[in-house]
């Protein structure tokens, strides 16, 4: 019974892209890592048409970039390098413990029944080492059900991997986030080492990284900008067009992080001029 419930877990899951990793299914030539910023934000596959290059959104809303770098490593041993990674920055996030933003286990639970999943949950100290031999140590309460997930409202997944929002009733609030003094002493190492390894991944396999930091209704966090700027090459930094009145408007946003597509539509043609103009995948 707990052999069942394990492999028919993967089953009934909407959100299939990380078990196509492991599957040898994500040989794409451009891919696109981040937070709910990157999912919803970024639509490959108006990359993909500008640039002529295969591209999918590999973003998981609430994400860190712990997460990040391991979609990034499971992509490698499974399947081709990709030429690029768009990185998708949350500024001012990236780096500090934000209770949004976390290591997506719940993404893992129902793919337990693959071995390289359940070490990184040993790993990771979500499971023990009995789950190398029992069924039931691999299982989580959410396996034992044989509905299908439900789509979240705000979840539906394109054919690139996007999860834009198409314009409907926003939850906007109408209200700035205001701009504290960043701290670099907040920051966690734990996250400081996954985005230096996800740098050192992408260096040691020749991948082109672009740096990507979304449109937020409120002032652009520059004290942290500054920060990140110390960490990377700045001719690889993508910063959205603060001069653009589209973000301005509270129109363009679903709230404050996240844009209507309308608005995704700008934002990501932006990121594809970027990319043609450095001549990046030439």
């Amino acid at each position: 019974m707990f052999y069942f419930f394990l492999h028919h877990a993967p089953t009934l899951e909407y959100d299939t892209r990380l078990e196509q990793i492991l599957e040898g299914k994500m040989n794409k030539e451009v891919l696109i890592l981040g937070s709910s910023r990157g999912a919803n934000n970024i639509l490959a596959g108006q990359i993909e048409s500008k640039t002529r290059h295969s591209t999918y959104n590999l973003s998981y809303p609430g994400s860190d970039v712990r997460f990040h770098y391991f979609v990034l490593k499971s992509v490698l041993k499974y399947n081709k390098k990709p030429k690029m990674v768009v990185l998708t920055i949350d500024n001012p996030h990236e780096f500090v413990n934000e209770k949004t933003l976390n290591f997506r286990f719940d993404r893992l639970y129902p793919l337990a029944k693959y071995n390289y999943i359940t070490q990184e949950l040993i790993r990771q100290k979500e499971k023990n080492v009995l789950s190398w031999f029992f069924c039931l140590a691999r299982l989580n309460r959410s396996n034992f059900s044989l509905s299908k997930v439900a789509i979240p409202l705000d979840g539906k997944i394109d054919a690139w991997g996007s999860m834009p929002f198409y314009n409907r009733k926003a939850s906007f609030i109408g209200k700035q986030n205001p701009i504290h003094q960043y701290n670099s002493a907040l920051e966690n190492t734990e996250k400081i080492t996954a985005f230096k390894a996800l740098q050192q991944l992408c260096f040691k396999n020749k991948i082109q990284i672009v740096y990507v930091f979304p449109p937020s209704y409120g002032a652009f966090d520059k004290q942290f900008y500054k920060r990140f700027l110390k960490m990377v090459p700045a001719h690889d930094v993508m910063v959205y067009d603060t001069l653009n009145t589209i973000y301005q408007k509270e129109a363009s946003f679903h709230d404050e992080s996240h844009l209507q597509q309308k608005a995704a539509q700008v934002f990501t043609n932006e990121i594809s001029t970027f990319i043609q103009n450095k001549n990046y995948l030439k």
